[in-house]
């Protein structure tokens, strides 16, 4: 007669481990900010810049994401900027979208 895997003597606590593991891993994930879990495990955050401000750096600094803009000039037409990260083995990449705006429009 064939046993079931519900007689292996391991299995409470393969399944007990499960029960802790997955709650305390959604808890984690869910935890983290936009900026923590867009460098530490990728994916995609917008940043909404204030408005009539030009962005002309940005980068890391830690786990805060740091953006310098400047005034707008009169002529300048808002965009939307990317700034992308590929890990040298590319498996995890991120990415922030920085969005300019005018002011009233």
């Amino acid at each position: 007669m064939r046993k079931s895997f519900l007689d292996h003597p391991d299995i409470v606590y393969i399944f007990g481990a499960y029960l802790i593991a997955m709650p305390l891993a959604a808890a984690l994930l869910t935890s983290c900010t936009d900026n923590q879990r867009t460098k530490a495990f990728g994916g995609s955050m917008s940043v909404q810049i204030p408005c009539d401000q030009q962005v002309f750096d940005v980068t890391w600094k830690g786990e805060d994401l740091w953006y310098a803009t400047q005034p707008a000039p009169s002529d300048w037409k808002p965009a939307q900027k990317r700034f992308t990260e590929y890990s040298s083995y590319g498996m995890i990449q991120g990415e922030v979208v920085l969005n300019e705006s005018r002011c009233g429009a």
